[in-house]
């Protein structure tokens, strides 16, 4: 809630389909010949099934297979919920003897459970996110990409290096940032006792009408509780990412994050509040992360949950 963070719940390293350091090719080898030789795989491979799509200039490949043109369109800032499958490519780009092109599941765990992120540049791997920005909300589509968009030289039991991947995605929904707070006080059965002009989703919990109403540049006393409207492999749903705790906060108003500084401003002395906000009242494109893992704790773009107490001024 501060601008500068101070403590953090539930901290996890993220892997998977998240962009990170291994989506390198192997200093040993040229990356030039190994992607020409990942994109002559996908050629066949494509070929071989019949697939019909366009390649960019990174080399990502991609078919539509159904299109909702009037979805709303994936973008930065939105939150996504898709599903997936993924295979590997095996051929004479990673596999040593082979003659052809073909492919083995590796992945169906998100086909029938679905994935939310919020959409933010590097937060999936460079050819999964290249391909949901193409998509509108109910699009499917299959994406191949050569193996610098996608695990790079990291390998596994059924995935070797430098491995040219499939996917076959349904991006199921997008939503705003309006959506996902509409969204989520709907799900908990929260009516804002207001919405203010920048957005902001106040609903009053414990009322004082008889409480001091402080001044702008008096040191105010508060309790606090924060946390995010979606679980994220760094923190459970409901978790606190900045708390209080048992203790009190002495602080002025004008210490804190947009959003917060707001809803403060709306107590008397021994009310208690709720406060949902956008991104722009909180942490904006930039988010929060973990100073020693560089994970975030607040993703770019994330609305943000405040239970907020105002115990007294001074």
């Amino acid at each position: 809630m501060r601008t500068l963070p101070f403590f953090f719940f539930g901290l996890l390293v993220s892997f998977g389909l998240t962009s990170c350091s291994n989506s390198v090719v192997d200093p040993g080898q040229d990356p030039s010949t190994i992607y020409q030789a990942n994109m002559a795989d996908i050629k066949t491979y494509t070929s071989l099934k019949g697939l019909t799509g366009t390649t960019s200039n990174t080399g990502l490949f991609f078919a539509p297979l159904k299109v909702n043109a009037t979805g709303l369109t994936a973008t930065y800032g939105t939150e996504i919920e898709f599903n997936y499958r993924l295979y590997a490519l095996y051929g004479p780009s990673n596999s040593s003897g082979a003659v052809t092109v073909t492919d083995r599941l590796l992945d169906s765990t998100y086909i029938s459970t679905p994935m939310y992120r919020y959409l933010y540049q590097g937060v999936l791997l460079p050819g999964l996110e290249e391909g949901l920005l193409k998509m509108h909300e109910g699009d499917q589509a299959v994406m191949i990409m050569p193996s610098v968009l996608a695990f790079g030289n990291g390998s596994t039991s059924d995935l070797p290096a430098n491995s040219p991947v499939r996917f076959d995605v349904r991006l199921s929904r997008v939503r705003t940032e309006d959506q996902q707070m509409d969204e989520y006080l709907t799900t908990q059965k929260m009516t804002p006792t207001e919405v203010t002009s920048t957005g902001l989703r106040f609903i009053k919990t414990q009322s004082n009408p008889t409480g001091l109403t402080p001044g702008p540049t008096q040191t105010l006393i508060i309790k606090y509780r924060g946390q995010l409207l979606r679980a994220t492999s760094n923190l459970k749903l409901g978790t606190a990412f900045d708390s209080t705790g048992t203790g009190t906060l002495a602080s002025t108003a004008t210490q804190f994050i947009p959003g917060f500084s707001e809803g403060l401003s709306k107590l008397k002395v021994g009310e208690k509040a709720t406060i949902v906000f956008a991104s722009k009242l909180g942490y904006a494109d930039k988010g929060v992360t973990n100073s020693s893992t560089a994970s975030y704790i607040i993703p770019p773009y994330a609305p943000l949950r405040f239970d907020i107490e105002l115990v007294s001024v001074q």
